[in-house]
């Protein structure tokens, strides 16, 4: 996974966390952001961390994630590792 994959797969979480109302109010409350920042933000990196955080923090939430976008498990970690400045895997 190198960090244009990263940046696509969280960009895959946001719309996903948008479209579940029980995630969207969830991540909102945690993370203090409201709609108009996760719009604008869908391009940044700190926003896409959060989000992916925010799923990672939960199995059940990260299992309904790459169930709904049909990736490996392991596969939001990764990106999440990648766009704080990590390694990038060679899959």
């Amino acid at each position: 996974m190198n960090n244009d994959a990263a940046e696509t797969l969280a960009i895959q979480a946001i719309a996903f966390v948008a479209g579940d109302d029980e995630l969207l109010q969830g991540l909102l409350m945690q993370t203090g952001m409201d709609l108009n920042d996760l719009r604008a933000g869908i391009g940044h990196a700190d926003v896409q961390r959060g989000v992916l955080e925010f799923l990672l923090s939960h199995e059940p939430f990260l299992m309904r994630l790459v169930e709904a976008i049909d990736c490996p498990p392991d596969m939001p970690a990764k990106a999440h590792v990648i766009l704080s400045g990590g390694p990038i895997w060679q899959d």
